[in-house]
């Protein structure tokens, strides 16, 4: 082939491979085209999809209202009666309000500066935070972080919506948008530190401050600002009351420092003295479900209280506890801490409760209530042993009815008897059987002691506790109409139980230790009743009063009359049935009360009094068991414990003596007239003592009990009873003797009949039988005549009054 073939062959192919190799780019620049013109259908398709998602889900979207932006769910404070925080109470949720003006500055900017940085300068949602989120998301190693703002945080907590959607999410950025044209920066950030989640059932800033450090949100350090900063990322990790979260809690407390400095919210210097500080977190969390739901005696009393007071405002029970436990309320109680703590350890102390009583397994129980005469409690405790869980409150639940005993003789009989001027503490009954239940049923009521002492002045029956003389002044003298209209005065309403058993301290509705306490607040009151209440004043969050709570008060007792009760119920303390209680502070504070023990000895109460308080005890079993000889002390041994710790450091002052309204006599205790010299020549001891008598009851008589009679020295009876002399009887045998006799003379009701004690001090009824005439008719030899000694004869009527019972014995004999 010659060189111009050649030449032609290869220039044809060359044409031809340009023919190819356009083709081939022809081709691919149609693939392009078609594959960016149906990207662009794709990509148009795809952001109409989105767009009309997007839009979707901003129309569905419901802008926040009003009320959804006021918190709500905040815990509520308990203070006692010095303003001193006593426990905080919340529902499933531990937050406590807290105003941005009492955040501290470092606090707000260490949420910022590792939470948000950008927080002051974007509209509600971080673009950039967003795109460094998603890029996190996709690319491996790179650091993983969230991307909302504080802003959507609010909006989360206050939507309470938690779905992991991209719905949720545009929504949220939607509202975080309209949220900040509604609210400044400010508050939206008191939002936050008010709403966000701080591990240990906590909400918000105050309550975590509280939990974790044991003290106000205004008191935080800058170092205790970062390391409470630093648990809302993740509260499992960071808590301090673990021992690794609280490591992790100190690294990241360093790290959130750091971000403060290189932000420039502190300096160097601030830096470094943070990073040197030692965190003191508090020992536990004293605000969990189970501390809560082992809230004292006395605040479950509180709650009570206070629900019961809403109710009558118009709240329904639900609603009345919902707003105890969630709306951040301030309780302002009655509470003593001092007589509270008093209380708690006697109560917590198993020396008064060992198990002792071989007739059960039960464990003994016991309930007290103090109160000051104003009607505040100051102090109660509903059971032995440390409260566990929600148990009775024995001192105080309505349920609990157990019968006073002779704790009722004071309010049923004696009181109401007294200041009815029925009675004075000097009147005597005759302490003898009695058949107030029919005498083929035998003597009824019956003494503690199966005994009768005789004649007993009214106080000599309260210091004994003497069952018949209570029960003779309500059924004889004081009847039950007056009885019961004086319990309903001091709140004890028993209008349907108009039966003596009520005035021995056993009606069929029984009282608990509140009750008993209020009941009791007269006598040391100036004779006013005031209503027991456990709080003072609720507030709510805001400082707004809710309910300003005031004892009501009654007048039950002249204050004359209340005061010779309490001078009476001295003596029970003194040398009666709780002699072993004493006064207290060794002998110097006054103090007063009574015991009372209920039948099968079931119950043993005691209420007692000073000037400066009252409290009433009780001790026995929730199921009834006789109370055994061991323990027949322990209530009063709990009383007095109590009362001697709550009455250190106050100073013994004496009950307060009215100015006007009582007198003062000195009478026989046998007769309660006006004494006389006999009186004090009673074989028993002197029958002399000072009395006091509401104006106008004073005695004007004298005794006509106590009579002088000449007894023989020389003549007994079989019980060794001395005689009265006989006319026969020598002079130096015959003595003047002190005797009583009864203005009513006692004559057994049956046969067989236990007699009274004091009889055997009555007059004798027999005469010298030792002595006769031929003794004394004629003289003898180394014996000197005495004429006096002769009989007398029958028509010296004037001696008829020296030896009656000759003349009456002659009488006879004329017969």
């Amino acid at each position: 082939m010659d060189s111009k073939t050649r030449t032609a062959s290869r220039k044809a192919q060359r044409s031809s491979n340009k023919r190819i190799v356009r083709n081939i780019f022809r081709v691919i620049f149609r693939f392009v085209k078609l594959v960016f013109i149906l990207g662009v259908l794709l990509s148009s398709i795809a952001g109409g999809i989105l767009f009309g998602m997007t839009f979707a889900y901003v129309s569905t979207a419901e802008e926040l209202t009003q009320d959804q932006i006021v918190l709500s769910g905040f815990t509520t404070r308990v203070y006692d009666c010095y303003g001193n925080e006593i426990m905080a109470l919340h529902g499933d949720k531990n937050r406590e309000k807290v105003e941005f003006k009492d955040i501290p500055q470092d606090l707000k900017d260490a949420f910022v500066a590792i939470e948000d940085k950008r927080f002051y300068t974007h509209p509600g949602i971080d673009v950039k935070r967003i795109a460094s989120a998603v890029k996190s998301f996709f690319i491996p190693g790179s650091s993983s972080h969230g991307g909302s703002t504080i802003t959507q945080q609010v909006i989360k907590n206050l939507t309470g919506n938690e779905d992991r959607s991209v719905k949720r999410k545009v929504q949220e950025w939607w509202l975080a948008l309209h949220l900040e044209r509604k609210l400044s920066k400010d508050d939206i950030l008191e939002l936050y530190l008010n709403l966000i989640y701080m591990g240990q059932n906590c909400y918000g800033v105050q309550a975590a401050a509280q939990t974790y450090f044991d003290k106000d949100v205004s008191d935080l350090t800058l170092a205790e600002c970062a390391s409470l900063a630093g648990i809302t990322n993740l509260p499992g990790k960071y808590d301090p009351f673990l021992k690794q979260g609280k490591e992790n809690n100190i690294k990241r407390q360093k790290v959130i420092l750091k971000e403060m400095l290189d932000q420039g919210y502190i300096t160097q210097e601030e830096y470094d003295k943070a990073i040197n500080e030692e965190l003191h977190f508090a020992e536990s969390n004293k605000r969990t479900s189970e501390f809560v739901s082992n809230q004292p005696y006395f605040i479950d009393q509180v709650v009570t209280d206070v629900k019961n007071d809403l109710i009558k405002l118009g709240y329904s029970e639900e609603l009345a506890l919902k707003t105890i436990y969630n709306n951040g309320l301030k309780i302002y109680t009655t509470m003593d801490p001092k007589i509270q703590q008093a209380m708690d350890e006697v109560f917590q102390n198993e020396e008064y409760f060992t198990k002792i009583n071989k007739k059960t397994s039960q464990t003994p129980q016991a309930a007290m209530v103090v109160m000051d005469g104003n009607g505040y409690v100051r102090a109660l405790y509903g059971g032995s042993g440390k409260k566990i869980g929600a148990p009775l409150n024995r001192a105080t639940d309505p349920r609990v009815k157990r019968q006073p005993g002779s704790t009722f003789k004071p309010i049923a009989v004696y009181g109401p008897a007294i200041n009815e001027r029925k009675i004075t503490a000097a009147t005597v009954i005759d302490d003898i059987p009695v058949y107030f239940q029919g005498i083929d049923k035998g003597p009824y009521p019956l003494n503690d002691n199966r005994a009768y002492a005789g004649l007993t002045t009214i106080r000599n029956a309260l210091k004994r506790s003497v069952n018949v003389v209570a029960a003779r002044v309500w059924q004889e003298i004081l009847g039950p109409d007056l009885s019961l209209k004086y319990l309903d005065r001091v709140n004890i309403n028993r209008d349907d139980e108009r039966y003596l058993s009520v005035a021995l301290g056993g009606p069929r509705e029984g009282v608990n230790p509140l009750q008993m306490a209020a009941a009791y607040v007269p006598f040391m009151s100036k004779g006013i009743y005031h209503e027991p209440i456990t709080y003072t004043k609720v507030e709510d969050m805001n400082g707004n009063v809710i309910i300003e709570k005031k004892s009501e008060s009654r007048i039950v007792y002249d204050e004359a009359a209340a005061y010779i009760m309490v001078e009476m119920m001295k003596d029970v303390v003194i040398s009666g049935t709780a002699s072993d209680i004493g006064r207290l502070q060794g002998g110097k504070m006054p103090t007063a009360g009574k015991t009372g023990t209920t039948g099968s000895n079931f119950d043993k109460w005691f209420v007692g009094f000073t000037p400066y308080y009252v409290a009433a005890a009780w001790y026995g079993y929730d199921y009834n068991v006789s109370i055994s000889s061991d323990e027949q002390s322990r209530v009063r041994k709990i009383w007095r414990a109590v009362m001697e710790k709550a009455h250190e450091g106050l100073e013994p002052i004496e009950f307060a003596m009215p100015q006007e309204g009582l007198v003062k006599r000195k009478i026989c205790i046998y007769s309660g007239k006006l004494a006389t010299d006999l009186c004090s020549q009673d074989p028993r001891g002197s029958a002399v003592r000072e009395e006091y008598f509401l104006t106008g009851t004073a005695p004007t008589d004298e005794c006509n009990v106590h009579v002088s009679m000449q007894i023989c020295k020389d003549c007994t009876d079989e019980s060794g009873n001395t005689k009265l002399a006989s006319p026969y009887c020598p002079k130096d045998s015959v003595e003047e003797k002190v005797f009583i006799k009864r203005p009513v003379p006692y004559t057994p009701t049956k046969p067989g009949e236990q007699a009274p004690s004091d009889i055997k001090y009555e007059v004798p009824k027999e005469s010298c039988n030792i002595h006769g005439p031929s003794f004394t008719t004629e003289p003898k030899d180394d014996i000197p005549y005495d004429e006096t000694l002769l009989p007398p004869k029958p028509e010296d009527k004037k001696d008829e009054t020296l030896f009656p019972w000759f003349f009456n014995r002659n009488r006879d004999n004329d017969r």
